[in-house]
Parts: C-alpha cells; structure tokens; sequence
C-alpha cells in the first residue's frame, strides 16, 4: 500500500525554484552576446557603400519649391481629409457647430418615422407599445 504524501510535500514541489547552472548561464550571454554582434555587424555593412554619383552635390531648391513641398502639400492634404471625414455629415444635414442642441427623441436603429409606427397598447393585457416594466 503507497502512501500519499502530506499537502506540505506536494506545495514544496511546486514552490521549489530550480536554479539554473553557471555554465548554462554562460551559455546563454555569450550565445547573446554573439548573436547581437553578428546583427549589429550585418546591419553596419552598407554603411561603408560608396555615395552614388549625384548624391553628393545635389542641386539647389528653390524657395517655391520648398513652400509647396513642406507648407502647401500638408496644409491641403489636412483640407482634403477634413473635407472627407465632414462631408457625410454635411449631406446628411446635420449641424456641425460645437454648441449644436441634442437630437431630442434619438433612437438609433429605430424607426425612421418616429415614434407614430409603434404599436399602442390595445388593452390590459397587451405587450405592444413598450418594456411594460411592472413594480
């Protein structure tokens, strides 16, 4: 007949922490440390390219283009995604102002017509027309 063992040993087994070796240890940093070496080394390659000819006396800008490249393009690219993320709300006609008055009555994914489509009650007894919440 085996016995079981008390609910200390098992708990013992379970929170003993295992302590890694001083070799593995080794092992592993110096694995590190070669990896990130050849990686550090692969992407440093074509840093000792040669500069393409052309690329080391480029030609002047101008003013013009420098304004249309830096101010211009990103100012109107800003007016274009504006204008579209606004041009929904225009069409539906809703206001846009930051003090515009809540939609009384919303209901979203209601009926369109309002409140007038629904059903009322028919009597007592009827579950048309709302929750019919009961105290």
């Amino acid at each position: 007949m085996a016995t079981r063992g008390t609910g200390a040993d098992i708990l013992d087994l379970v929170t003993t922490q295992t302590v890694p070796s001083r070799r593995s240890t080794l092992v592993r940093r110096s694995s590190v440390v070669l990896l990130t070496t050849t990686a550090l080394l692969a992407i440093a390659g074509p840093a000792r390219a040669d500069v393409p000819e052309g690329w080391s006396n480029p030609e002047a800008v101008d003013t013009w283009t420098a304004v249309l490249l830096f101010v211009l393009l990103p100012v109107g690219m800003a007016l274009v995604i504006t204008l579209l993320c606004y041009l929904p709300a225009i069409i539906r006609g809703e206001r846009l102002t930051p003090g515009a008055p809540h939609i009384e009555n919303q209901w979203i994914g209601g009926p369109r017509e309002g409140t007038a489509e629904l059903a009322a009650p028919d009597g007592e007894s009827s579950e048309a027309g709302g929750a019919s919440a009961r105290w």
